[in-house]
């Protein structure tokens, strides 16, 4: 049993998480700001820390007293990202206090979209901009005496509760009338279940083979054409698919024509494979378009 702290336990990749480390008879702790939040921890049994990421004294102490620590927490507001960003690397720097010297287990989460290449793997570094400022102070941490890895998730991740990017992509094309792609709809976008991507943070906190300073891949589709996602929502919704110029999409899918009509990325996850064997099990992003009754029952409502 290892006595792990959590951030960001009752979000979308959390709530996937937290049961399946219950199930491996870990002890949890985990912050919440809200009433609810709270509830719906403690109603697993899990321990409540009535805080937020900005609370750096809690997350210390927090941190201190347990024998991991697993970062999902983010604020997910893009309208001022850039302080997001501040408060991702402070929280991170607060863990690194915590556990220095301390050989403890820190995993924390970034993006395939913070890698340095439109074909990453593990071994590629990701940008010093953005999500990326963090992820190499964590790898960093390695040499501190933390046995530190970061878990890069598939831009989409998919499955019951996404409130993100798929989610607000199948609205957009409601509202729209038709499923829209930039071009050729010819670039593609790495993928993976959200209940195959919570395995990667398990497996790692119970590796005995991870020495720390290692990146994981939590991704299934290494790269679907974003035609075959636009043909796939536009099946389900019963409207056409549209190519688009990039003014075009800016009009009709706002922040989304930026990042993810645009990024076209092929990600590996082989490595990740090797070190965890680790098997994706899950649908596909496609199949689970074309199957799932969450993306399009009313509960399906974007954060963003």
């Amino acid at each position: 049993m290892v006595n792990v702290f959590l951030t960001g336990a009752t979000g979308f990749v959390g709530s996937h998480l937290t049961p399946i480390l219950l199930q491996g008879k870990h002890k949890l702790t985990a912050i919440a700001r809200s009433d609810a939040s709270a509830k719906k921890l403690q109603d697993q049994g899990i321990t409540v820390i009535r805080a937020s990421l900005e609370d750096t004294d809690a997350l210390f102490k927090a941190a201190s007293e347990a024998d991991a620590v697993i970062h999902l927490g983010f604020v997910h507001d893009m309208a001022n990202f850039s302080k997001a960003i501040e408060v991702d690397y402070t929280t991170v720097e607060t863990f690194a206090k915590a556990l220095e010297g301390t050989s403890k287990t820190l995993i924390t989460t970034s993006g395939l979209l913070a890698s340095s290449s439109p074909t990453p793997s593990e071994l590629t570094p990701a940008m010093h901009a953005g999500r990326g400022k963090a992820e190499h102070l964590v790898l960093s941490l390695a040499t501190s005496g933390i046995r530190s890895h970061v878990v890069r998730m598939a831009p989409t991740t998919h499955g019951d509760g996404d409130e993100s990017i798929m989610t607000l992509y199948i609205q957009q094309s409601t509202k729209a009338g038709f499923a829209g792609y930039v071009g050729e709809g010819d670039i593609h976008w790495p993928a993976v279940h959200v209940k195959d991507a919570v395995n990667v943070f398990k497996l790692a906190l119970e590796s005995r083979t991870l020495k720390g300073g290692e990146v994981l891949h939590a991704v299934h589709d290494a790269g679907v054409p974003f035609k075959s996602i636009a043909e796939a929502v536009a099946g389900r919704l019963g409207i056409p698919t549209k190519s688009l110029t990039l003014e075009e999409a800016a009009v009709h899918y706002a922040f989304l024509s930026k990042m993810f009509f645009t990024r076209d990325m092929v990600a590996s996850s082989e490595l990740t494979k090797e070190w965890l064997s680790w098997q994706p099990k899950q649908k596909g992003l496609v199949e689970d378009i074309k199957t799932s009754e969450w993306y399009f029952s009313p509960e399906a409502v974007s954060k963003y």
